[in-house]
């Protein structure tokens, strides 16, 4: 099961699972220290374990039942990454860290006024939502927004199609009109023109 179909909500205990587990996991981080949370989760997981293995055991040995365990199907299962795994996602994270940085470079050198200044009107804009909201509670948010934006896209797709159409449209003639305003967008303008 690919993560696109858990988060549209295919097979809802599953994304219920996913969805549950992170969002109390986050929860506590916000409470208490990340190595708390850690030890706390492995001791919780290292006691329901324990408590079903005594389970077996007493069902088998003093009672006489025959009971399967239910750990038994995880007892083989393969759990190590594999090399070429590691590799290939150090490569694509690799790639995207370098046109990233690179990125960064020609915005902050301003080598394209436009972009430059649609940068920092978004860096302005990040410093009030980091007034208004920690980094946890960001993170809390758009991972409610991942597993409901997409179901509700889906759900409504027919009425909310035309309006995204409208704003694109209204995004790409403000942006014409702010560009034909600075000196660089009119030399380009014209030379368009031409």
């Amino acid at each position: 099961m690919g993560f696109e179909s858990t988060y549209h909500w295919v097979d809802p205990i599953f994304t219920g699972i996913v969805f549950g587990t992170v969002m109390a996991t986050l929860i506590s981080i916000c409470y208490y220290s990340l190595i708390s949370v850690c030890a706390y989760t492995s001791l919780f997981i290292l006691m329901c374990v324990s408590g079903l293995k005594l389970y077996t055991y007493v069902m088998v040995t003093f009672l006489k039942k025959e009971t399967a365990n239910p750990i038994a199907k995880y007892t083989g299962m393969d759990v190590t990454i594999a090399p070429e795994r590691v590799n290939e996602i150090a490569n694509k994270a690799t790639t995207k860290l370098n046109s990233s940085i690179l990125e960064l470079r020609r915005l902050f050198l301003v080598e394209n006024m436009m972009d430059s200044i649609k940068f920092g009107l978004s860096l302005w804009v990040l410093t009030y939502i980091g007034s208004w909201f920690n980094a946890m509670t960001l993170i809390i948010m758009s991972w409610i927004c991942l597993f409901s934006i997409p179901k509700i896209y889906l759900n409504n797709k027919a009425q909310i199609d035309p309006v995204l159409d409208q704003v694109k449209a209204k995004i790409t003639e403000v942006s014409g009109k702010v560009f034909a305003l600075i000196p660089q967008g009119k030399a380009a303008a014209e030379k368009k023109e031409e």
